[in-house]
């Protein structure tokens, strides 16, 4: 019997089942053929419309046609999707960078729920007021679409939209108010543009809103109060002008990313700032905050992976008992006070992958335990602290780190020759510190090291073959140690990408190699105050860099691929943080327009400086490097050089420096220098130059000081005008001559004067204090008054009786 009701059971469940799948069936099938029929056909004409006016050169939209057989399948167009009805609701022609502009047939499409235009070229034109008609919106993306102009206040009326995106535009003006009726808005974007103004207080009526994206845009005023809104995820102002402090942010606990970096952000941080347990990602970098930071800061932060409060003023006093509730993937607290002693709360951080104390007070060595790092690290900056010791050997710690950057501390010793772990290091800076040796043999496989950085150390000997295999090497600046020998022809022959190389300030000797001059890309050659001969290369015209206009911005970045605060959007930045790309960005220190200056990303490229001064190098300036047109700096200062200078030295149009003093050049100075509109400082002091400078406003506005020690050398600004009076005219082989004979007749005239005028009043003295010389002197005057006059009535007589 229980056989036969489980029987008769199991029966009725199969019908049911087979009803069902019947049933379903037809559904499908009714739904396809509404699917597969013809859309409406006003909004068939208005896509069609909507067609003619994009700019479709890949001829994406070929389907979109007025063709009968197309016309049944409108609702299969690409990019069209419609409901069952046959009514257009999504419309996404996203990234074909279609150009053009928004047809005003669009707002047929009533039915329209997604519209996705993003990632195409609308040529700078306004969004359309017109797309505050469609109602039905719940998703409008027009992202990266080249829109211009001020954001239609029209878009308010979407009371539907859960999803605006309008970032990566030029759009101006300010947020619409109309934006705080969106109250069913989840994410609102409006990211790199150039919005102005306040953000709206109407923002605080959104209580559904997740995710807002208002970063890298011109807002002004204080953070909205943004308490009430409980449901925030993720929250990026970043990169705008905000101002006033930070709110009490207890009523964020959903905040998972707070990004308020590059701000005017001032006041201190506040505590509430520690309950924010699901927080993930903080960045308050280049801000003007301040104050002490204390346990209660980091109290309940378990889920923190990205601190960044860097370029700030804040003090760390946290208590040694603190147990830190995370463990930080990035930790970035540039020129915050963490010292003066070494930071113990790191010693719990296990798992790191950037590490960035430099500038922050720190005056310790740095504890032993600290070399056992994560061996996942990829960036390790500690410079510009007061660090003392020694280098361990770092074998098996760095093996995947690209950046290491140790500088202005004051570390000593010799280096580990254990550079075999570094294999993948790109950035390399151990500059301004007391480290002394030979450079390690292993820097050999520093295959992809691009930057390196051993200025002003201690480091002995030549200049090692193992650098040679560095073959990405792009700036390198080995300056101010006491390297010896002669710059080897490797140089020239392998690493062929530099475009920094500075070698000042050593002991290197002998001649320059021709290899040097293979050096096309070549911004910057420094090799000043060291020991070298010879003559400067004539083959100087193949650094062909430094006579173009080429544009190689590239030169000074170095990019490796790790997470270390550079900005993305957080909803990026989140999904994959270790394929983010950061940058490294060149500095060089060069000397310029008579001090040492620094220069980074703002102006390195466009520098073009050769500096020799300082050496021993003999003969005659080439007037190949003349054709170096785009040199701005020259300096052959101090050194043995001889003969006359190129007479197309003006052809270095480029020039803002130049500096040939202490030298031997001979011979008058070219007219073509006074050409040179934008040179700012010129020096040709203590040379053999001679003749008249050349006139012109550009050379007569340096002080005499450029010219002085030229004792042939005469004109403005040395000298009034000399030479011959106005209307006569010299040959140019003369000059020389007549300026000796004017300095004689100078000479001459003014002796003259002199004795002219002490005979002259001598006489009269005593004439008129001289009793006895003043009678003999009339006297004598009367006696040759008669006698002329007797001598010339007897004469007259003669001639009359003739």
């Amino acid at each position: 019997m229980i056989h036969f009701v489980v029987y008769w059971l199991l029966c009725i469940l199969l019908l049911f089942i087979s009803a069902a799948d019947r049933t379903l069936g037809l559904n499908e099938d009714a739904n396809m053929t509404v699917k597969g029929s013809s859309c409406i056909e006003k909004e068939r004409q208005a896509l069609l419309k909507l067609k003619a006016d994009l700019i479709d050169i890949h001829d994406i939209l070929n389907n979109w046609s007025d063709e009968e057989e197309m016309k049944k399948l409108c609702c299969f167009w690409w990019g069209v999707t419609c409901d069952f009805t046959g009514h257009v609701t999504d419309l996404d022609i996203a990234g074909f960078q279609f150009g053009g502009k928004i047809n005003p047939s669009i707002k047929v499409l009533k039915q329209l729920q997604t519209l996705d235009l993003s990632g195409n070229d609308f040529q700078s034109n306004y969004i359309p007021n017109f797309l505050g008609s469609l109602t039905n919106l719940q998703h409008l993306d027009m992202s990266n679409a080249n829109l211009s102009g001020p954001i239609p206040h029209e878009l308010g009326n979407l009371s539907n939209l859960n999803y605006l995106d309008l970032s990566g535009n030029s759009l101006v003006g300010s947020i619409p108010v109309s934006f705080g009726a969106l109250t069913s808005l989840v994410t609102l974007d409006l990211s790199t543009n150039q919005l102005g103004g306040v953000i709206p207080h109407q923002f605080e009526n959104l209580s559904n809103l997740s995710i807002l994206n208002l970063s890298v845009n011109l807002l002004r005023g204080s953070l909205p109060d943004f308490t009430k809104r409980t449901s925030l995820v993720i929250l990026s102002l970043a990169h705008n002008f905000l101002n006033g402090s930070i709110p009490d942010i207890t009523g964020y606990e959903s905040l998972e990313e707070l990004d308020l970096s590059s701000n005017q952000l001032g006041g201190e941080l506040p505590n509430s700032l520690g309950q924010l347990s699901n927080l993930e990602y903080l960045n308050i970098s280049s801000n003007s905050l301040h104050g002490v930071i204390s346990d209660l800061h980091f109290l309940n932060l378990s889920s923190l992976t990205y601190l960044d409060m860097s370029l700030n003023s804040f003090s760390f006093k946290l208590s040694y008992r603190l147990r830190v509730p995370f463990q930080l993937k990035i930790i970035n607290l540039k020129s915050c006070k963490l010292g003066p002693s070494f930071p113990m709360w790191i010693k719990t951080q296990k798992d790191f992958k950037d590490l960035d104390i430099s500038s922050a007070g720190i005056s310790d060595r740095i504890p032993v335990w600290f070399w056992d790092l994560p061996l996942g690290l990829r960036y390790l900056n500690l410079s510009s602290n007061e660090f003392e010791g020694t280098l361990p050997d770092m074998t098996l710690k760095f093996h995947q780190c690209p950046g290491l950057d140790l500088s202005n501390n004051r570390l000593e010793g010799s280096l580990p020759d254990c550079w075999s772990q570094f294999q993948n290091l790109v950035v390399l800076d151990l500059s301004n510190n007391n480290l002394s040796g030979k450079i390690p043999h292993s820097f050999r496989l520093l295959y992809l090291l691009e930057a390196l950085y051993l200025r002003k150390n201690a480091f002995v000997g030549e200049l090692p073959m193992s650098l040679s295999n560095c073959t990405n090497l792009r700036f390198a600046d080995l300056g101010e140690n006491k390297l010896s020998g002669k710059i080897p022809s490797w140089v020239g022959e392998r690493l062929t990408r530099l475009y920094v190389l500075v070698l000042r300030s050593n002991m290197l000797s002998g001649s320059l190699p021709t290899q040097i001059c293979w050096l096309y890309n070549l911004h910057i050659l420094d090799l000043s105050k060291n020991r070298l001969v010879g003559n400067v290369p004539r083959c100087f015209r193949n650094l062909t860099s430094m006579s173009s206009r080429r544009s190689e911005d590239y030169l000074t970045n170095h990019t490796y691929y790790s997470y270390l605060s550079i900005f993305l959007p957080p909803e990026i930045s989140k999904l994959n943080p270790e394929m983010v790309p950061q940058e490294f960005i060149d500095n060089a220190l060069v000397a310029w327009k008579g001090t040492d200056r620094s220069f980074g990303r703002s102006n390195l490229e466009l520098l073009k400086i050769i500096d020799l001064s300082n050496n021993n190098l003999s003969g005659e300036l080439p007037i190949e490097i003349t054709r170096l047109v785009k040199l701005v700096s020259l300096n052959i200062s101090f050194n043995k050089l001889h003969g006359e200078l190129p007479k197309d030295i003006g052809m270095l149009t480029s020039l803002e420096s130049l500096d040939l003093s202490r030298n031997q050049f001979s011979g008058k100075i070219p007219s073509s220098l006074s050409e040179l509109h934008g040179l700012a400082v010129l020096d040709l002091s203590y040379n053999n130059l001679s003749g008249k400078i050349p006139s012109g406003t550009q050379l007569q506005g340096f002080n005499s000081s450029s010219y002085e020690g030229n004792t042939l050398l005469y004109g403005p600004p040395l000298t009034p005008i000399s030479g011959p009076t106005p209307g006569t005219t010299i040959d140019d082989e003369d000059d020389t001559d007549l300026h000796g004979d004017d300095d004689f007749w100078n000479s001459y005239y003014m002796g003259m004067g002199s004795g002219f005028a002490v005979g002259f009043w001598g006489i009269c003295g005593l004439i008129f204090l001289n009793h006895r010389c003043r009678h003999f002197l009339f006297a004598s005057l009367s006696l040759a008054k008669d006698w002329i006059y007797v001598t010339v009535v007897v004469l007259f007589r003669k001639f009359k009786r003739l």
